[in-house]
């Protein structure tokens, strides 16, 4: 008979591999698929950093290919932006209920859909005020619920970028803002021993999802990729639109 050990291991390293092959196909969606699959075995409390770790650790995988690929520009100008939105974004989190907070979120990113899905592009060399604004909306996003990745998403999917250049941007940035998160929750004492005993564990799923995601990446086309990514977002949106809906 199996016991609640051995399915809390299984739930992590379950959780770990699909989560990681998406990002290995899309280049982002670990953390925002990873806490809830990791939430089924583990304590909430345990869930954000380790997911949080788990995204540096799977960084590590073709970040060579990813630093050469990476539009530096655009990363250069959402990163301060994000920096300062988050706190922002704690202090929204102070006045709003976990519901309206659910509801604009996800209002937000079907509207990123929304213009996406009719074709809107960007010129190659937006100013980079656009830059810096999409990246305090990811701040405020990060700062209410953690997820500061779509409004980065649909701004790299409106540049006239390959979609190579798409994924390794959004990877470079998601480790950046990871391990950024990591530093205050380790002083905290958030991350400790078991944090790094579950990302151990978890470190060869990691290491099979990536593989497998970047290899359908490979195989397919740019069309794909990007609707994929848009039924990502616009799954997201509206996952979170119902929970606030519900409560």
């Amino acid at each position: 008979m199996i016991g609640p050990a051995a399915y809390t291991v299984l739930y992590v390293v379950a959780g770990s591999f699909l989560a990681a092959t998406l990002r290995g196909f899309a280049g982002f969606g670990f953390v925002m698929s990873a806490v809830p699959l990791l939430g089924l075995g583990l304590p909430p409390a345990q869930v954000v950093p380790l997911a949080l770790l788990l995204q540096v650790e799977i960084s590590a995988i073709g970040m060579r290919e990813a630093l050469r690929l990476c539009d530096w520009r655009s990363l250069l100008w959402l990163l301060p932006g994000m920096v300062v939105g988050t706190p922002l974004g704690v202090a929204l989190l102070a006045g709003l209920s976990a519901r309206d907070a659910r509801l604009a979120i996800g209002a937000l990113i079907a509207a990123a859909v929304a213009v996406l899905a009719r074709g809107v592009r960007l010129r190659p060399d937006p100013s980079p005020v656009v830059a810096v604004g999409v990246g305090v909306v990811s701040g405020v996003m990060n700062g209410l619920s953690g997820m500061s990745g779509p409004p980065v998403v649909a701004y790299l999917l409106a540049l006239p970028h390959g979609t190579g250049v798409v994924r390794a941007t959004s990877i470079v940035f998601f480790m950046l803002t990871a391990a950024f998160a990591l530093v205050p929750m380790t002083a905290h004492g958030l991350v400790g021993k078991t944090t790094l005993i579950w990302a151990a564990i978890a470190w060869p799923a990691l290491f099979l999802g990536a593989r497998i995601g970047a290899w359908g990446f490979r195989r397919t086309t740019p069309r794909v990729h990007r609707v994929s990514a848009l039924i990502v977002l616009s799954a997201l949106a509206v996952g979170l639109m119902l929970r606030g809906l519900v409560g």
